[in-house]
């Protein structure tokens, strides 16, 4: 038997087997008798199979055709970037992100400790908080945009804009004169701030293999941890020895150099189309939606149990109103929008609908820790409020070193399922041992427990975002990067409204009972509820109010820490759910 491939006249490609003595198919000889012909055609990408042949075919000889290597086979629906980039700029690049990654994350919890401060400087107790959410609102409602923008726009133009106006929102913070226009340009921050980390993830993709993106994004996982247990303690530091407004000063000489050294240094080709053809691509109805829907909602959270209760008219009509805006941001993504901001075509691949899920539920159980930790060393320990904040560096220490781990096992072995798996197990281990929290409990024992859960938050927290990233097309990478960067956030301002929201209704209770207990001192236990360092300087509180006012913030926050195991155990679920994919070893081309 010999084998032929044929070129058709339309360019497809056929395997001609014929059988020993069989003539020429053109050959219209009355003496092949029984002679056969089999014919098998091949799509000239795919190698499909052809049943017939064509009078005018080209005839190639099989054995001048190479074998094709079966990996690239398996790699050919992708397409990949053929140029490369030197270490010394990939090394240039990765320090721009780090350092920006850094700077955002800085200002997500910078104020944590200190917002009471400027708050009591303005004289609006009662809207303080706004100083915080408004930045967590902008934050995550714009996340999402940039990753389709970006796709449009170009990744330098899109990060150019999140850096413009992260820096125009920290100028008016810094000059701000009243607390409507400090919470006004934290919103404004926010959205810059929100691009940022969005354009370093993607950025970090696009410039990175598969196989090497675990031990770059350890680094960004070492900056946001860097970020999260210094931020406390450096806001209590500049605001105990200098102005607040250097809180935001300080983002100006980050952001500026860094963003000259990216110009010079990214190697990413430019979307392609004229302005009116990007602008048409662009998804405005569908973007108008979603922030129609996440604002409200993440609005109603903030009154949830707070100021309103849950079952009012105000919160249901929002969470109603909210609602009601997903269903049309679904419609349009799905009937209207030529270039969808979230393609809901990515919910169908198992690795990315895993990764959204467990991202949700890493976001409550990294944010919560922030908030409440801290809250615990004030009013259990008595800790001052630079110490608090010092309590979390055990947390970030050991999910910095997890997160290195993670990136060299991805990367010498390409396995990554395992390490989510432990991120699960140590997370809900960790957040379970929280439980046994009290006034008797040793320096070792909340070390212990607060590294087992920073190790969890380290094996997944980027470990889970490679797995959703290997599983789609590169030009589906920015929208699934964005899609599960939002989704941790999210999961983290929704756990951190519930527990809130329990620790609040306890602690009200705990309030009531202890002021009719010591009703001398009522006004200074209802002070409390605000500012927990109060127990700690106090020097004339009687012993019987301090050891009153230790016991009520300790059993509020021993609810809170039971309202966070559900979402560690969903976590551990959610890690089971995650399929192997290849790492690849080249870079995915992200850019149309």
């Amino acid at each position: 038997m010999t084998q032929q491939l044929v070129v058709d006249q339309d360019g497809t490609l056929s395997i001609a087997l014929q059988l020993p003595g069989a003539r020429n198919s053109n050959n219209n000889d009355g003496n092949s008798g029984s002679q056969k012909t089999s014919s098998h055609k091949v799509a000239s990408k795919a190698s499909t199979v052809v049943d017939s042949l064509s009078k005018d075919s080209q005839v190639i000889n099989i054995t001048d055709i190479k074998p094709v290597d079966s990996s690239s086979l398996a790699a050919s629906s992708q397409m990949f970037n053929k140029e490369e980039i030197s270490k010394t700029r990939l090394h240039a690049i990765v320090v721009g992100l780090v350092l920006l990654f850094f700077i955002s994350a800085l200002d997500t919890t910078i104020l944590a400790t200190v917002y009471i401060d400027i708050s009591n400087e303005f004289g609006d107790m009662s809207n303080g908080i706004w100083i915080i959410t408004s930045y967590l609102l902008a934050n995550t409602a714009v996340q999402p945009l940039y990753g389709k923008f970006s796709d449009i726009l170009g990744r330098f133009e899109s990060v150019a804009v999140a850096t413009g106006i992260f820096c125009i929102g920290s100028v008016l913070c810094a000059v701000s004169t009243s607390m409507g226009m400090l919470v006004a340009s934290r919103a404004i921050q926010g959205i810059g701030g929100g691009g940022l980390m969005a354009m370093v993830s993607i950025i970090m993709s696009d410039v990175t293999t598969e196989r090497d993106r675990g031990k770059y994004t350890g680094f960004l996982a070492a900056s946001w941890g860097a970020a999260s247990a210094v931020g406390p303690v450096l806001g209590g530091a500049i605001v105990e020895n200098t102005k607040w407004s250097i809180i935001f000063w300080i983002n100006l000489p980050v952001c500026v150099p860094t963003l000259i050294v990216l110009y010079f240094a990214l190697a990413i080709p430019r979307p392609q189309g004229t302005a009116m053809e990007k602008l048409r691509r662009m998804d405005f109805l569908g973007a108008l939606a979603f922030q129609g829907f996440i604002i409200p909602f993440i609005i109603a959270l903030s009154w949830g149990g707070q100021g309103h209760k849950w079952a009012s008219g105000r919160v249901l009509g929002t969470i109603g109103g909210s609602v009601f805006m997903l269903i049309v941001f679904v419609i349009i993504e799905w009937k209207v929008a030529i270039d969808p901001i979230i393609p809901l075509r990515l919910f169908a691949i198992r690795n990315v609908t895993a990764s959204t899920l467990g991202h949700f539920c890493v976001g409550a159980c990294i944010y919560a820790p922030l908030m409440f930790i801290p809250a615990w060393e004030l009013s259990v320990k008595q800790a001052t409020e630079i110490s608090a904040g010092l309590h979390l560096l055990p947390m970030m220490g050991s999910m910095v070193l997890a997160a290195g781990v993670a990136g060299a096992v991805a990367t010498r072995y390409g396995k990554y399922r395992q390490t989510i798996w432990a991120c699960g197990v140590f997370i809900a281990l960790g957040n379970s041992l929280l439980l046994l929290l009290d006034q008797n409990t040793s320096n070792a024992q909340r070390v212990g427990f607060l590294i087992l859960t920073g190790l969890g938050l380290g094996f997944g927290v980027q470990t889970m975002m490679v797995a959703a990233q290997c599983s789609v097309d590169g030009l589906d990478m920015a929208a699934t990067t964005t899609l599960v960067l939002f989704m941790r956030t999210f999961g983290g301002i929704m756990a951190l409204s519930i527990l809130s929201s329990i620790f609040n209704k306890n602690l009200r209770t705990e309030v009531a009972l202890l002021s009719k207990q010591f009703p001398k001192y009522a006004g200074t236990i209802m002070e409390t509820i605000n500012d927990q360092s109060i127990i700690g300087k106090s020097k004339d509180l009687p012993v019987g109010v301090k050891l009153g006012l230790v016991d009520m913030f300790q059993k509020s926050l021993h609810e809170v820490f039971l309202g966070l195991t559900p979402f560690s155990g969903l976590l551990v679920l959610s890690t089971l759910l995650f399929a192997h994919v290849e790492l690849q070893n080249r870079r995915k081309r992200t850019i149309k």
